[in-house]
């Protein structure tokens, strides 16, 4: 499993994911491994869970992704995927997060969760802040992950991307000092409007 955080603005968007890549025996198979697809700086697709699933759900993804990507489009085929698909028989978990420049040139990002079957839209707007993570299990509510993120955008400031990947940088290494499926080597990507 991984941990994924995405942070969004009305005029910016800032993708985070650790490193670590488990194999099925619960080894450590990488320790650099990137968990989004940059798609021209416009848009993105990020994912956790199972990894040869989910890369795969991404490459599929991909050719729906253009100048003028209609992300309600690809959000509403994803939950019609995964209620049609149901991946939690197989044994298999996705959550996907995808978004970015959305058609009138607003920033906007979804999470479709193939384990809970939920699914969110998050669109920024005035001086609002929007975030969402990607991992499964209970570390998230045990470590009162929202709540930390909270206090840590409070300490770095969220008006610029650079405070928000500072933030997302210190919650990740939080979540890694406490979960030894994520590491703190991180990746990160920044969408600017």
């Amino acid at each position: 499993m991984s941990f994924v955080s995405v942070l969004g603005r009305k005029d910016f968007l800032c993708v985070m994911s650790d490193g670590t890549l488990i194999g099925d025996n619960h080894e450590i198979l990488q320790e650099d491994y990137q968990r989004f697809i940059n798609i021209g700086n416009q848009a993105f697709i990020a994912f956790a869970g199972s990894q040869g699933p989910c890369e795969e759900l991404s490459v599929q993804m991909l050719p729906y992704f253009d100048v003028k990507t209609d992300f309600s489009v690809i959000h509403n085929a994803l939950v019609d995927f995964f209620n049609t698909d149901d991946l939690n028989q197989r044994g298999v978990k996705v959550m996907i997060a995808f978004g970015g420049i959305n058609l009138e040139g607003n920033i906007e990002f979804f999470t479709v969760d193939s384990e809970t079957n939920k699914s969110e839209r998050y669109f920024p707007e005035g001086e609002d802040l929007k975030f969402c993570f990607l991992r499964s299990g209970d570390t998230l509510n045990d470590l009162n992950v929202k709540g930390k993120m909270i206090e840590l955008l409070r300490t770095t400031g969220a008006n610029t991307p650079t405070e928000c990947v500072s933030a997302q940088k210190l919650l990740n290494d939080y979540i890694a000092d406490h979960d030894a499926e994520v590491n703190k080597k991180t990746s990160r990507m920044v969408i600017k409007k």
